[in-house]
């Protein structure tokens, strides 16, 4: 068995581990999205999601809403309040439930268009890229190629299992030996992603990303990392989550 496949299958226990951050590969129903497992396995965190105004916490994050990796049944914020709402009515659906996820590096392999001036990239809408760049620019004759830039994909279990099977499959194998394209249709709780695998090829890293591409590979681990459960409770509170961590937005 893959190490990406064991660590789906051990994932069954709640773990501590999570932060979110802005350079994961966008998955959209606007276009459909390619990538390249990078990591022979993923790192697995349980998340709270605290929407905007929520009655729990309406000030959560400013007032944002935000994501919040769980700190443990016993010392987790958000768990205590599912707690609280559990002993006064068993049956409820009021709470905050964590959801597992599983982070790793991909190669966004993505076609896309570049401004050829302002080198903006423009992704496939409805079969066709636009005609013209927001800084008016010409793309009509610009051709689409991939991405190829490494990013973050943080997923939950119905897109990693399908990204298993794959695994169990003769002809494929080790996910990191092709490209997977991620069809998203739909919206809102209807949306459902389908994960096709494409035929093995090979990527020279080198050559799409730079001799220095393992240097550009983001440390999962780290990024996973829990906050402490001061910093949870201070942005549940009200603070920025920003503000809390001591550092300015990340405008990228």
């Amino acid at each position: 068995m893959s190490e990406f496949a064991k660590t789906v299958d051990e994932s069954s226990k709640p773990k501590t581990k999570g932060k979110f951050g802005s350079d994961y590969v966008r998955v959209s129903s606007d276009h459909q999205t390619t990538v390249r497992v990078l990591d022979a396995r993923p790192e697995v965190m349980w998340s709270h999601f605290v929407p905007r105004g929520h009655h729990a916490f309406p000030g959560a994050n400013a007032g944002k809403g935000m994501s919040f990796t769980c700190l443990g049944f016993d010392t987790c914020p958000i768990c205590a309040w599912n707690k609280s709402q559990k002993s006064k009515d068993e049956s409820t659906k009021d709470t905050l439930n964590a959801r597992r996820l599983y982070t790793f590096n991909v190669l966004d392999r993505t076609q896309v268009t570049i401004c050829t001036a302002c080198e903006v990239e423009h992704y496939e809408t409805n079969g066709s890229y636009p005609s013209e760049c927001e800084c008016g620019v010409d793309l009509s004759s610009v051709e689409a190629v991939p991405r190829n830039k490494i990013q973050i994909m943080q997923k939950g279990k119905r897109i990693v299992d399908q990204f298993k099977s794959f695994e169990e499959e003769e002809e494929l194998g080790d996910l990191r030996g092709y490209d997977i394209k991620l069809d998203t249709r739909g919206a809102g709780t209807d949306i459902m992603t389908t994960c096709i695998p494409k035929q093995k090829s090979k990527v020279d890293m080198k050559a799409v990303v730079g001799d220095d591409w393992e240097s550009k590979l983001y440390d999962i681990k780290e990024i996973v990392a829990p906050m402490s459960s001061e910093s949870v409770n201070r942005i549940l509170a009200g603070e920025d989550f920003y503000t809390v961590l001591g550092r300015g937005k990340d405008t990228t």
